[in-house]
């Protein structure tokens, strides 16, 4: 009806057709509506062929035969289970169930480390931060030419170094700090005695020297091992080449240990700060200094930590070997004569803490009055009561800043803490790490490799900020601050057929051309990561290992120990062009990490790029030549790997996106297949938990979950240059526990991926989406899924027009939960099949191996939200406060699918959909529509019950529908980049739920509607089943009057019919506003007695 224009209604005007047709047709929609609530089309046609007026007939003939009787009784009887069905929504219903998943959520803390830089940066950075004592100008002393010498008949070249000296007494004790100006060739004497290489430092100013410091290098003096040259092979021999093999040794020890100073040691300090040879004269120039720092919570006995070089080349022009040498030690060799030219891996770093004969003090921190093994080992690497720590670093300074601390371009540096073990009380004698690539080579792997005779707590921190420099094609570089614990570090070695298994693994076996040095003979724990695309060598073809290096994929990083790490910590912050505002937040903890992890995959890592090696200076001698560059060689390796390890999350996540690509983790107890009869094992990661983002996100910390978030807050952030898009515009937060193997694959030309995953039998698992404003999660759009429990095989594999998926056990129930301020929707699947199938396009449908034991779902925005027990449709709607709640469950579907009409709105069966729905059993079913809203037409709103018993366990329906499912497709990510595809389309999902409400509202409230017009109708009703089913309804639309028809065995109805006339209000001048309200009046029962038919004639003379 069309309520803005004028109407007169006339009794006893004929009416065309039967009424009692509208009547049939009227439930046999509404039984259509009720089991398939999805769009469809609204306008609805009929023609009957006839049938109507048959079944008709055929009713009045039972109703002869007195059957009203027996109707009555049992229509009451099941419509009042219907009634006694219907509740409110409970504590224990899936829609509040699934408001609650995300209660609590917090927000991470994402924000940039602040600077945490080790005492000698700060020193030479800003001179405020020296102690008193500190020479006036630190940086002048390190690099000034001015100062060599002193007396010091050695001091020849930039060899000036600075020894910093930090000691703290327990229980807050005397603390003292000292500084020493040491040389490269140490003090030549030392009272009547005759000391090379060393320095003596005293602590307490009593006079009486307490350490010595020096920084030697050992190694070169055995020809053939040490030291070697090259000739031309002429008949005079003319050298060609000169090579070393050095080690630079940083040596630290207590000169008396029964000194009392030493029995209050709380930490001991010992830095030394270089000034870098690469300019003498520093005028306008840049010019670095490099740091070696060590820490003690033990009076250090012998403490060495030597750096060890394979390999040191030479270009050699001298042509007495012996003159070469004089040259050398007199500082009169220049670049004509002798050119650095290689400094090749590996590099060692050798850590010595060796105790002293007949005592356990160096490596042993047992002390029952001062250190408890559990509650103080969870202390900051810094304040540690037990430990030691070495570190290593440089800054790059621009010119000598007119005299004092100069602009900082780049700095960076890896710092080392070794703490016992939880429980423990004894830290390592010896650890070796060899850090080794093939720059030199194909540029194709490096490998950080570590042994150590006891196993540790390691902290480490990696910092670099080049953000003040250039980088790539990129006006300047970026800054990462990444620190890391590795709770229970592997000790002892493997056996050697692991370590060789594990190198020719990375195409880099025993005896390989490209691999530089050897093969470790001893190895507690290695990390490898190997770039296959630049692998342009042969490679043992051994298909008995994880991944065979003939037929290996892109990328591949190994991580493999000789026994479980209890727990590894790494967080990390990193801020594009040092920008505060720009940056990303990486935190990732694993709990029980297997021996080995393979990640391999289709994304690529590729080197950074960055020669922070001169290695050529004329105005050097050569000694500090091979100091400086060997140093800061090794530096640039360790910090090629912070770069690769910091990229890696962001290669990763590419290949779930548009380019698409392979990613696979793997987890064993052993690389070889086979070690002394025990084979290689399958192992699982306890727990892993991970988070990545640009700001502050929602995680759930203590509940295993995926969840993942979209802040529109963030869109475009104000970066170095402007406005840009966020480093990581799609939060990802993480933890999941037992997971063994995981594999992804996308194809994008086949739009086909693939999901496989491996471990045990887990417990819950949430996986959500929030959309939000900022810190403010009040507002926020949310979406969750609760797994009761995940199986120890998934896999799913997905189209754009179909989903399958494959599991090894059953999952008990799947809550999903879509909630934002003005919608909350709910879908509970209990007892999902082992094996089951989602189509999409012409035919829409689920089918499965097994019943499905029930489909749940509730969708509301109702204050109070309503539902029914036992399997049900229930719709209630209120208008006037524009609220509505569907509630639906139907058990034991085996397959429902849905086929699109041949064509879309043609009248006849082939503008027909069909529904098929299969069942293992038939069961009771209830309906109830409820609208409790004011209308101003009487003629519309639906309120009924309706009682199945049972539905048929096979069952198809045919309706009319304009509605082609063709268009339909899974999400295929091909317009973003994996995740962030993902979260855009589930943060429109959620607003599903009130259109599907809208679409059943629309249809249900003025059904068949409630104009006079003819229109064309064809309907199809088809149940293959072959048993009987009782039907009761009770259904009344609109408002006109509340007598009901008499219950019969099929159907009654009574119907208020009224004709509408409309004015033509162009054509009534005289139809003025009083005489309006006169018809009005006289019609709004929709019923003309005499009284009114006099005012109405009178109304319109």
């Amino acid at each position: 009806m069309d309520e803005c224009k004028p109407r007169l209604i006339r009794a006893g005007l004929p009416q065309t057709g039967d009424s009692r047709k509208s009547a049939v047709f009227l439930v046999l929609l509404m039984f259509i509506s009720i089991a398939q609530p999805v769009s469809a089309d609204t306008s609805i046609s009929r023609d009957d062929f006839d049938v109507l007026d048959a079944l008709m007939e055929t009713l009045s003939m039972r109703t002869e035969n007195g059957e009203a009787e027996i109707a009555v009784s049992s229509a009451e009887s099941a419509l009042s289970a219907v009634d006694a069905a219907a509740r409110p929504v409970g504590e224990n219903d899936p829609l509040t169930v699934a408001n609650k998943f995300l209660d609590n959520v917090s927000m991470r803390d994402s924000s940039p480390y602040e600077p945490d830089h080790p005492r000698p940066y700060e020193f030479l950075m800003d001179s405020s931060t020296q102690p008193e004592g500190f020479p006036d100008n630190l940086f002048e002393t390190l690099f000034s030419t001015a100062a060599l010498g002193d007396g010091n008949l050695l001091a020849i070249g930039i060899n000036t170094y600075a020894v910093y000296v930090n000691f703290t007494s327990r229980n807050n004790g005397p603390s003292y700090e000292a500084w020493e100006r040491g040389t490269f060739t140490g003090e030549l004497f030392v009272g009547t005695e005759l000391v090379l290489f060393a320095n003596y430092i005293d602590i307490d100013g009593d006079g009486s020297d307490d350490l010595s410091v020096a920084l030697t290098i050992e190694g070169i003096i055995d020809q053939g091992d040490g030291w070697g040259v090259e000739t031309n092979g002429g008949l005079i021999p003319v050298i060609e080449k000169l090579w070393i093999n050095p080690t630079f040794q940083w040596e630290v020890k207590a000169l008396d240990l029964t000194d009392p100073i030493w029995d209050s040691l709380e930490n001991l300090q010992v830095s030394l700060m270089k000034g870098l040879a690469f300019d003498i004269t520093l005028d306008d120039s840049e010019s670095y200094g490099i740091v070696i720092d060590t820490r003690f919570t033990q009076a250090p006995y012998e403490f060495t930590l030597g750096i060890g070089i394979e390999r040191i080349e030479f270009d050699v022009t001298a042509q007495n070997l012996l003159g070469l040498l004089l040259s050398t030690f007199v500082n009169t060799l220049n670049s004509s004569d002798l050119a650095l030219t290689s400094i090749s891996a590996p590099y060692s770093v050798q850590i010595s803490n060796k105790n002293e004969p007949g005592t356990t003090d160096q490596t042993d921190c047992e002390d029952p009055g001062y250190y408890d093994p559990v509650a103080d080992n969870l202390a900051d690497s810094d304040d540690h009561k037990c430990g030691f720590g070495i570190g290593v670093g440089f800054i790059r300074f621009a010119g000598d800043g007119g005299g004092s601390s100069a602009p900082v371009l780049e700095m960076s540096y890896l710092d080392a803490g070794f703490h016992p073990e939880i429980g423990e009380t004894t830290i390592p004698s010896e650890v070796d790490i060899t850090i080794r690539n093939d720059n030199l080579g194909e540029n194709t792997f490096d490998t950080v490799e570590i042994f150590s005779d006891t196993g540790a707590d390691v902290y480490l921190h990696y910092f670099e900020d080049r953000s003040n420099v250039s980088e790539g094609e990129s006006s300047y570089g970026n800054t990462t601050d990444a620190r890391v614990w590795i709770h229970g570090l592997p000790a002892g070695s493997m056996p050697t057929e692991e370590i060789g298994s594990i190198f020719t693994m990375l195409g880099e076996a025993p005896g390989s051309s490209n691999l530089p040095g050897e093969i470790p003979s001893r190895l507690s724990w290695i990390i490898g990561i190997k770039n296959f695309t630049g692998d342009n060598t042969g490679n043992i073809d051994d298909p008995t290992l994880p991944v065979n290096p003939v037929d290996a994929p892109n990328t591949l990083i190994v991580i493999a120990g000789t026994e479980k790490i209890d727990r590894l910590e790494y967080k990390s912050t990193f801020k594009r062009g040092g920008y505060t505002n720009d940056a990303s937040s990486l935190q990732i903890e694993i709990e029980q990490v297997p021996e080995v992890i393979v990640i391999e995959g289709s994304f690529l890592v590729s080197p950074t790029g960055i020669d922070r090696v001169n290695f050529d200076n004329p105005n050097l001698n050569s000694i500090a030549q091979i100091l400086d560059n060997a140093l800061l060689s090794i530096i640039e390796v360790v910090l090629d790997i912070g770069e690769i390890v910091n990229t890696l999350p962001d290669s990763i996540i590419s290949t779930a996106g548009s380019s698409g690509g392979v990613l696979e983790l793997h987890c064993f107890s052993q690389v070889k297949s086979n070690i002394g009869g025990t084979p290689r094992q399958s192992q699982e990661i306890e727990r892993i938990t991970f988070a990545f983002s640009s700001n502050d996100h929602p995680w759930i910390p203590d509940t295993d979950h995926i969840l993942i978030s979209q802040d529109n807050s963030i869109d475009l952030i104000d970066g170095k240059e402007g406005a840009v898009e966020p480093l990581v515009p799609v939060a990802l937060s993480m933890r999941v526990a037992g997971i063994s193997d995981v594999t992804h694959s996308y194809d994008p030309d086949a739009n086909i991926r693939q999901i496989v995953v491996k471990g045990d039998n887990g417990g819950p698992l949430l996986m959500g989406h929030i959309k939000h404003d900022g810190a403010d999660l009040s507002s926020a759009i949310t979406q969750s899924a609760l797994f009761s429990n995940r199986p120890s095989y998934l896999k799913i594999i997905q189209t754009s027009e179909d989903l399958t998926y494959e599991a090894s056990s059953t999952i008990q129930s799947i809550t999903y939960g879509g909630k934002s301020p003005s919608q909350q929707n709910t879908i509970k699947l209990n007892g999902l099949p082992t094996n089951f199938g989602l189509v999409l396009g012409d035919t829409l449908g689920y089918s499965a191996n097994q019943a499905l034991d029930s489909i749940q779902i509730q969708l509301s925005n109702a204050t109070n939200p309503v539902t029914m027990d036992g399997d049900h449709f229930r719709f209630w709607v209120d208008q006037d406060n524009s609220e509505a709640c569907m509630s639906l469950q139907i058990s034991d579907v085996l397959s429902l699918k849905r086929f699109s009409p041949q064509i879309p709105n043609a009248t006849g069966p082939e503008g027909n959909s069909q529904i098929e729905m299969i069942r293992t059993q038939s069961s009771p079913f209830r309906i109830l529509l409820e609208d409790i809203s004011n209308y101003d037409d009487d003629f519309i709103g639906m309120n009924g019950r309706v009682a199945l018993d049972p539905l048929p366990s096979n069952i198809t329906l045919a309706f009319p529908s304009g509605v082609d499912s063709s268009g339909l497709e899974l999400p295929s990510f091909d317009e973003g980049e994996g995740v962030e595809a993902l979260s855009f389309f589930l943060g429109d999902l959620v607003d599903f739920g009130s259109t599907v409400n809208d679409v059943i509202y629309d249809f249900t409230k003025d059904l068949v509607g409630s104009e006079g017009d003819e229109e064309d109708f064809a309907i199809g009703l088809n149940l293959l089943t072959g048993e009987s089913f009782n039907l009761s309804v009770d259904v009344k639309k609109g408002n006109n009057f509340d007598d009901g028809p008499d219950w019969a065995h099929g159907i009654s109805m009574n119907v208020f019919e009224a004709t509408v006339v409309e004015f033509n209000l162009s054509r009534m001048p005289t139809y003025t506003q009083s005489t309006k309200s006169i018809v009005d009046a006289a019609l709004v029962d929709y019923k003309i007695d005499k009284n009114e038919r006099q005012s109405i004639n009178n109304a319109f003379i």
